[in-house]
């Protein structure tokens, strides 16, 4: 039988999001598999990867906070942003904890960034990096982003900090950081960024690829099951007879209310089989989606 949930894995360091879910879907014999959320290759973390059925799940996963510890070296400016970049500009001003502490307040709640041009986010069809490393600088709108938490960790060095951060999807921590460093009229870049939570996922739950390169992990014990992923989507179960309309693209009529996200909930048959539904009214289930065959 296929394999079909969410691996939660702890990404390495110097490894792409692509090559690192390549690499366990040749590992765990997967037909397909693609990620929620993809980090940089000097990033690490919390790495969340759809495995066959999953894949088809990614539109349903509702993610409204990720955190993120990162380690902030002020006094250089690189021109990625992070470590893996030449330094494009430097300052004397180097800002003491209380400063930095003191400013923290002013990025959190809802707050304007502008994408940082060495980002996936698309421009004509473009990733901004493809054009900022051509020679190309990126005209990137700013976006309104949501800070939920910012605050100091510790010092680590005289000239860098390592702050935690919840945030919104979509927020960048190389823009927040740069943004921050400016704030206190100085420059800065990130130097190490770990994503320790997606959603309710945690990066302690996450296996590590060599584990799974070593055959050590029971996968089967470690997937998480397209329910789990969707426990905020109602359950509605369903009759094998009731099943077999549906995998013929008929509504049915479940004879009750049902509750719903979004106007959709999860249905799950007896023999297993699972789907996504659209409710209409008077109690008629509509098949949208063929997650898992019974």
């Amino acid at each position: 039988m296929a394999l079909n949930g969410f691996l939660l894995l702890d990404k390495p360091e110097g490894k792409s999001s692509f090559f690192v879910v390549n690499r366990c879907k040749k590992i765990l014999g997967a037909n397909r598999a693609g990620h929620l959320g993809t980090l940089d290759p000097f990033a690490t973390g919390l790495l969340i990867i759809a495995i066959n059925a999953g894949i088809k799940v990614i539109p349903y996963v509702s993610v409204n906070q990720k955190c993120y510890d990162f380690e902030l070296k002020f006094g250089e400016k690189t021109d990625t942003g992070d470590n893996t970049g030449k330094v494009i500009a430097t300052d004397r001003m180097i800002p003491k904890y209380d400063e930095l502490e003191a400013i923290l307040p002013v990025f959190l709640g809802k707050i304007q960034q502008r994408p940082h041009p060495f980002s996936a986010v698309k421009i004509n069809g473009k990733r901004a990096y493809q054009l900022a490393r051509s020679g190309l600088i990126p005209n990137i709108e700013s976006r309104s982003v949501t800070i939920f938490d910012l605050h100091i960790l510790a010092q680590t060095a005289d000239d860098t900090f390592k702050l935690r951060a919840a945030v919104s999807p979509g927020t960048y921590i190389r823009s927040l950081a740069e943004d921050m460093a400016a704030y206190l009229s100085s420059v800065g870049h990130v130097i190490s960024l770990r994503r320790i939570r997606d959603g309710k996922f945690s990066v302690d739950d996450a296996v590590k690829i060599d584990r799974l390169e070593e055959k050590k992990e029971n996968i089967g014990d470690i997937l998480v099951p397209l329910e789990d992923v969707l426990d905020d989507i109602p359950v509605c179960f369903v009759s094998d007879r009731e099943a077999s309309e549906l995998a013929l693209g008929r509504s049915i009529d479940c004879g009750t209310d049902v509750e719903s996200r979004d106007g959709i909930c999860l249905v799950s048959s007896e023999g297993g089989a699972l789907w996504i539904a659209a409710v209409k009214p008077e109690r008629v289930l509509a098949p949208k989606r063929l997650l898992v065959c019974a």
